[in-house]
């Protein structure tokens, strides 16, 4: 199967879960709402930081703002395609048992039956702050689109990480705790500049849980606090990261054994 047999399959697939979830329309709409607590606990707590204090050191206001819209993206556009949770009890009960039956990739069945639509709503709630920082910090529209491309790559990076980590803490623990609980670090580790936690924790979140490949440093390439050649570096360790991410996950998945017998 080529790559425009993918798309339309992924695209089946999300046509199938939209259908699903809007038929269940009230607690569709709730569930789009709790969603955006996210941003809108993000947007608080950080007027809050500024209202009482000077700040992150080096980040304005609305630097901030961006920054951490662009993590509640990132969480966003996971969730959305790898919901832990889903992933893990379709794999104890067998759920995959007949789409990996299909001539498509695992990662493609994955990432296209895998997530939750109503997070979405978290995706497009961090997209509107972001948006609304980028037009109060008055950035040019090239630069926005450049840190776009590479937040996009980092972000695909790290999806395919989490898809890994998922696969492999369900062939360790068969539970979805920690992912649970990773993630949910994740995000608060995400919404702040990294270097704030010292040379160690910034290393850690930029080659061992890479999340810094697609918050901080596409933030700090727009900012002017990182150099064009460590983005180039960045972008270099994005690629990396998701192709090794990809290999561990098919490696993994070699030992997978359905719980749906």
């Amino acid at each position: 199967m080529g790559i425009a047999d993918s798309i339309r399959f992924y695209l089946a697939s999300q046509y199938l879960a939209w259908k699903t979830a809007i038929s269940y329309r009230f607690s569709f709409v709730l569930w789009l709402i709790y969603s955006t607590f996210s941003e809108i606990y993000a947007v608080i707590a950080i007027t809050v930081i500024y209202t009482v204090s000077s700040g992150i050191a080096g980040w304005s206001y609305y630097q901030m703002l961006l920054l951490s819209a662009a993590a509640t993206m990132v969480l966003g556009a996971i969730y959305y395609h790898i919901e832990s949770r889903m992933v893990v009890n379709k794999m104890r009960n067998g759920g995959y048992d007949g789409l990996f039956s299909k001539p498509y990739g695992l990662v493609t069945i994955m990432l296209s039956t895998s997530g939750g639509t109503t997070e979405i709503s978290g995706f497009v709630s961090g997209l509107l702050v972001f948006a609304y920082s980028a037009i109060k910090l008055r950035l040019p529209l090239e630069s926005v689109l450049v840190y776009l491309a590479v937040f996009g790559i980092g972000t695909f990076a790290l999806l395919l990480f989490v898809l890994m980590l998922t696969a492999l803490t369900y062939l360790l623990f068969k539970s979805s705790s920690f992912m649970n609980n990773f993630l949910g670090f994740l995000s608060t580790a995400a919404s702040y500049p990294i270097n704030i936690y010292g040379p160690v924790f910034s290393l850690l979140f930029t080659v061992v849980v890479p999340i810094g490949i697609a918050t901080y440093y596409p933030a700090g390439m727009i900012f002017g606090k990182i150099s064009p050649g460590a983005i180039a570096i960045v972008i270099v360790l994005s690629v990396l990261v998701g192709a090794i991410s990809y290999k561990l996950f098919y490696a993994i998945m070699k030992h997978y054994s359905s719980g749906g017998g």
